[in-house]
């Protein structure tokens, strides 16, 4: 009796302690308080990234691991992060953030400076690519870094107000349906080693050609890349949203506005 006592008495422990971790600090907003939930979902963005949510099983995510993701351009040039990270989303500024939960629609607008490095390979599939540079076949394999500074995006995401089995309200953000935009302040800086042009090495010479152009060169073609970005973004995101219930953070019920 005297052990299942305690036992009852340190799993009580073990809720309260862990309630008063990541959760239960976290500050309450109202949902038209755009400035409290700006904030905080900045706090949020950085505690996750640093320290994870330890009672929910969740590491640190930043660094972010990368293993085979690959960026599709124009379906002229497949480069491919063998193995890798990316560093820099818990840093973000968060510029805005609303929620308008009668239209089930949100607003965001933040500014990253990102860092992605790690055993990069690139191919060309293009016959059209190759016969421009006389005939010689690109390809590269080996180590590469960019480093992206000011990257300013904008999102407009579907949400609602889901009740769970669990009897809590949760915000689910529908992803596949979030429109977005971006703009690049830069600079936007690469270097790569092993880039070759037919047999010749030309990692230096084409580096330096992007680093000088980079604005053309992102405008023109940076799209299939940050499309990746934001899948690894709104993973990211979705740690907080699709674990923590709505009450920990919103003061209102949200119980009127709450569908399966």
């Amino acid at each position: 009796m005297i052990f299942k006592n305690f036992a009852v008495l340190f799993t009580l422990t073990l809720v309260v302690v862990c309630d008063s971790t990541f959760i239960g600090n976290l500050p309450k907003c109202h949902l038209e308080d755009s400035d409290c939930l700006r904030d905080l979902y900045e706090s949020v963005i950085r505690d996750i990234g640093k320290h994870g949510i330890p009672e929910l099983d969740i590491p640190p995510v930043d660094p972010i691991q990368l293993s085979n993701v690959t960026v599709n351009v124009l379906d002229l040039v497949n480069i491919t992060l063998v193995k890798g990270y990316a560093k820099g989303i818990k840093d973000c500024i968060f510029n805005k953030f609303s929620i308008n939960i009668k239209e089930e629609r949100g607003h965001q607008e933040n500014t990253c400076d990102i860092t992605i490095k790690g055993h990069y390979r690139v191919d060309v599939s293009s016959p059209l690519l190759s016969t421009f540079l006389g005939g010689n076949t690109i390809h590269g394999d080996g180590n590469g870094k960019v480093k992206i500074d000011q990257l300013h995006l904008k999102f407009d995401f579907p949400f609602y107000a889901q009740q769970r089995e669990d009897g809590e309200i949760y915000i689910k953000c529908i992803y596949d349906l979030i429109k977005y935009d971006y703009e690049i302040g830069g600079p936007v800086v690469v270097n790569a080693d092993n880039l070759y042009v037919g047999k010749e090495d030309a990692s230096k010479q084409i580096t330096e050609l992007f680093n000088q152009n980079w604005s053309f060169i992102m405008s023109a073609f940076g799209r299939p890349f940050i499309d990746k970005a934001m899948e690894f973004y709104f993973k990211f995101a979705g740690y907080f949203f699709d674990n923590v219930a709505a009450r920990h953070y919103i003061i209102e019920d949200l119980s009127p506005y709450a569908r399966p």
